[in-house]
């Protein structure tokens, strides 16, 4: 069985692409790295690493272990972190994914609540869009997903805390020949980009699926949304967004709601988190802040 010292030793060859490299980072001998990658790999009965012109590159039985040796060394990190919280020392780290809605409603009340109890814990945020975001969270690389919720497949291995439900509108161009449109039909034709990357792509079919007409493909996609409206804005473009973000968009780019009749389906906001996986204080006071936050922010919009 690998010691934990041999999980540290292949996960800083892997970072550093060389064993010389990962000694001086660990601080070790070459030999000592070199004797430690050995054992894993005579443990294992794999070789994880091959030779490459400037070092080594996993192979592809070891890219599956350093994959479950990352997530062993964010978990004895979270149990240090736990204990460290408990005893009220109050260090550690969280990773959010957040989703364009609540890195612009959420996020900031959010950070300043959390603060208020653990002003050492560091907070590392990014942007990520449904369903790849909920990769990193199963395995332990991120913590928790604030944006639209897990469906179908996607929930397993995940615990959803619902938020808040916002309306999907459908945007354009101000001068845009899509801007009297008021059914999805008359849209199928039209030129379409999206929040994300295409792995979103289903998320924005089923709403012409469900009413039973053939699904556009986005040809354009962008994980930053400041492009994606850049783009949209005097341009025949077609892109779903987030209704609860419009009132502050609409105010500042030159751009159009279409009226859709019926109403797209809405999507439900959640916080998303590992089911398998205990929370440390830090992430329960972070999770609860979020709630707090949104509870404040969508007064009248939360069933």
């Amino acid at each position: 069985m690998l010691k934990l010292q041999h999980i540290e030793m292949i996960l800083a060859i892997d970072r550093a692409g060389s064993i010389r490299a990962a000694s001086k980072q660990l601080g070790r001998t070459q030999p000592a790295v070199t004797k430690a990658l050995r054992q894993a790999e005579a443990e294992l009965g794999v070789a994880i690493f091959q030779r490459a012109p400037s070092g080594v590159v996993a192979t592809e039985d070891g890219r599956a272990v350093l994959h479950r040796a990352g997530v062993i060394q964010a978990e004895m990190r979270r149990m240090q972190e736990e204990i460290d919280q408990r005893r009220g020392e109050g260090t550690g780290r969280i990773t959010v994914t957040v989703s364009p809605l609540a890195a612009n409603r959420l996020i900031a009340g959010a950070i300043k609540r959390f603060r208020k109890r653990f002003p050492k814990v560091h907070v590392q945020i990014t942007g990520g869009h449904e369903p790849i975001a909920f990769g990193p969270v199963r395995d332990g690389v991120v913590d928790l997903v604030i944006g639209p919720e897990p469906q179908g497949k996607d929930v397993a291995g995940l615990s959803v805390a619902f938020l808040v439900e916002t309306p999907v509108s459908v945007i354009t161009g101000e001068s845009s020949r899509w801007r009297s449109c008021t059914d999805l039909a008359q849209l199928v034709e039209g030129d379409w980009l999206m929040i994300g990357t295409q792995a979103r792509l289903p998320y924005l079919q089923r709403h012409f699926t469900s009413r039973g007409l053939n699904p556009p493909v986005a040809r354009v996609t962008s994980e930053s949304i400041s492009s994606v409206l850049a783009m949209v804005q005097d341009s025949d473009f077609l892109c779903t967004y987030p209704g609860l973000l419009l009132e502050q968009t609409l105010a500042q780019w030159r751009i159009r709601a279409l009226e859709i009749r019926p109403p797209i389906r809405p999507a439900r906001i959640a916080i998303t988190t590992a089911s398998d996986r205990p929370p440390t204080p830090a992430l329960r006071c972070f999770c609860d802040c979020v709630s707090q936050e949104a509870a404040n922010v969508f007064q009248g919009a939360i069933p």
